[in-house]
């Protein structure tokens, strides 16, 4: 009895870990066969089953991307956006949470509950009105109007606010006496102790900012303005959605900065979403 107590749960680690390498096969077997394609000569591309050991190797297919449409300005077009959004929405989101977590101000439960509330709405629904505000603005065709709304990350204020109510009051108590206000407060004491939160919500929001095709598609007009993922529908698009390869090799390339951000940064991302989603 007492070996099959010790076995039954072996037996079920073992199990779980199967499962587990299984479903990461899964997940990775599209990206490999992504980048694959992507080398392949053009008469290779199409074929069923596919070569998972090529014979022949060429880069073709991206010197096609990059000669046929301007994809590394649209590339840095992506970056730049990016870029700006992960420094932006995350000063926004720090200062909102904070207010959320620390400060008593009339309405502030019904708001981050309202919050909440956009959290389970598409956000195609506010299309429409965001377009005309925009329009209104002066911002069609912009990069502003992608990065403006894009500020706003309801669900990296949540992540934080839920991680701020776990730092000790005691803290902050004594930066106040030492005359503290609150953005010193937030500088010498909540960031210190929120670095793996406040990097999971960057690596979250420029995840999604760097693979957005909508809000590109329904802003941008023009080829010089366009990024990258709304450029590789468009050469698609161009091409009667034949072209393959270069599609294939231009989601490589986009797929390297995410790869190399996770390899980098997973200790971060896991510990800041296990540690400010599950503490409260």
């Amino acid at each position: 009895m007492r070996r099959r107590r010790k076995l039954l749960p072996r037996l079920g680690q073992y199990l779980l870990n199967a499962i587990l390498v299984i479903a990461s096969v899964g997940m990775v077997l599209p990206i490999v066969y992504t980048v694959i394609t992507s080398l392949e000569p053009a008469t290779q591309q199409f074929k069923l089953p596919p070569q998972w050991i090529p014979r022949h190797l060429t880069l073709a297919s991206y010197r096609l991307i990059f000669t046929q449409i301007p994809f590394l300005q649209e590339i840095i077009n992506s970056v730049g956006i990016t870029v700006i959004v992960i420094l932006g929405a995350t000063i926004v989101s720090v200062l909102a949470a904070y207010s959320f977590a620390r400060l008593s101000f009339r309405g502030s439960r019904v708001l981050f509950v309202l919050m909440l509330v956009a959290l389970m709405v598409p956000t195609q629904i506010a299309a429409i009105p965001q377009f005309i505000i925009m329009r209104n603005l002066h911002l069609i065709n912009t990069r502003l109007a992608l990065i403006i709304p894009a500020l706003i990350q309801v669900f990296s204020i949540f992540l934080l606010r839920q991680h701020f109510q776990t730092i000790p009051r005691d803290l902050e108590d004594a930066a106040r006496i030492d005359g503290a206000g609150h953005l010193l407060i937030i500088r010498h004491v909540i960031l210190p102790l929120s670095w793996p939160a406040i990097a999971a919500v960057a690596i979250v929001t420029g995840q999604f900012i760097w693979n957005d095709f909508f809000w590109p598609k329904l802003f941008l007009t023009s080829q010089s303005k366009m990024v990258a993922p709304l450029a590789l529908v468009s050469f698609s698009d161009a091409n009667g959605g034949g072209a393959l390869g270069p599609v294939f090799a231009g989601v490589s390339l986009m797929l390297a900065p995410i790869l190399i951000a996770f390899v980098f940064l997973q200790r971060r991302l896991t510990e800041g979403v296990g540690f400010a989603g599950i503490s409260r």
